[in-house]
Order: structure tokens, then C-alpha cells, then sequence
């Protein structure tokens, strides 16, 4: 392991421990209004909201995951085997690798710019990262890939100004 590796899994150590620490307060909070205010996350759109089950395929919204680490905490939080669609983008992927060995069937990217995800997550997957040109490509290539018991991810990674959009294919699509 070399010391940028040890160094980024320290500060992914940080910060689970510093959410661990905001959550026992609020665990302790006397105002019951303000203690659920920030327990449930239902309310919050666009994470990880489950849009439909088809043939036993669940589809899960995350679009509003515009980093790394909200994508993997969306991953990490599936106990079905995961289909995951992200945009591409020039990220460093390399703190994707345990979660996505661990729970990642395939993965779908949207857009040109796929070679950092390939270069870094291609060896882990079957049949490594797959490109698609839009969205709507990408939901017909799922329907070759999921199965019964599959999740449906779809969860950027990044900023991009066609989420939306891409959003709105992705729920309608799931619902066909």
C-alpha cells in the first residue's frame, strides 16, 4: 500500500468518523423535531429513491450524488448486486475499487471521456466499464445485463448539466 492510498483511506476514516460523532449528538438532542430533522433522509430527492421494480430489477434514483463518496455510500448501502450507471468524467476512481469489487455486477458510463474509468475499475468488473452514448442507450444495454435480484443504480459520480435530463430518461425509461 503505498502512502497516497494509506492517505486516502484515512480520510475516508475522518469522515465516517466525524458523521459517527454529529449523529451520536443528535442521537442525544433533547428537541425531538431537531433530532428528526436530520435522522430521516427520505425527504431528500433524488437519493436513492427506488423508482420502480420490473422482473424483480430494482431502478434506484440517485441522481442528486454529485461526488465520489456519495455514490459510494449509495453502493455501499445495496445488498442486491449493482448495475451502476455514472457519467463519465476525469475523476480519480481509485477509492472506488473496495466497494465496487465488493458490490458492482457492471457498470454503464454515459458520455466520451471513459478512459480514467476504465484504466482503473476495467480489471475488477467482468466485462469491464461499458460506454454508452446516452442514456437511453445505456437503459437498453441494462436489459441485456440485469437480472431478478439486480439493483439498478443510477448515480452520476459528478456535476454535469444534462443530470437532469438524463434523470428524467432514466425514471421514465425504469417505469416502461
Amino acid at each position: 500500500m503505498t502512502l497516497e492510498q494509506l492517505a486516502k483511506q484515512g480520510r475516508r476514516k475522518e469522515i465516517f468518523t466525524t458523521a459517527f460523532t454529529i449523529n451520536e449528538s443528535i442521537c442525544h438532542a433533547r428537541n425531538e423535531n431537531l433530532k428528526n430533522s436530520f435522522v430521516d433522509c427520505e425527504h431528500i430527492k433524488r437519493r436513492n429513491e427506488l423508482v420502480a421494480t420490473r422482473n424483480g430489477v430494482k431502478y434506484i434514483n440517485d441522481s442528486a450524488a454529485k461526488s465520489l463518496s456519495a455514490t459510494w455510500f449509495s453502493i455501499e448501502n445495496i445488498n442486491e448486486p449493482v448495475i451502476w450507471i455514472a457519467l463519465a468524467g476525469d475523476l480519480d476512481y481509485e477509492e472506488m475499487i473496495p466497494v465496487v469489487r465488493q458490490h458492482v455486477k457492471s457498470v454503464i458510463c454515459v458520455g466520451d471521456d471513459v478512459e480514467m474509468m476504465r484504466s482503473t475499475l476495467g480489471y475488477i468488473i467482468k466485462d469491464g466499464v461499458l460506454k454508452a452514448e446516452t442514456m437511453e442507450e445505456a437503459m437498453k444495454m441494462i436489459e441485456d445485463k440485469a437480472v431478478s435480484g439486480d439493483s439498478v443504480l443510477f448515480s452520476p459520480g459528478c456535476e454535469s448539466a444534462e443530470t437532469r435530463k438524463m434523470e428524467k430518461v432514466f425514471v421514465k425509461m425504469a417505469k416502461e
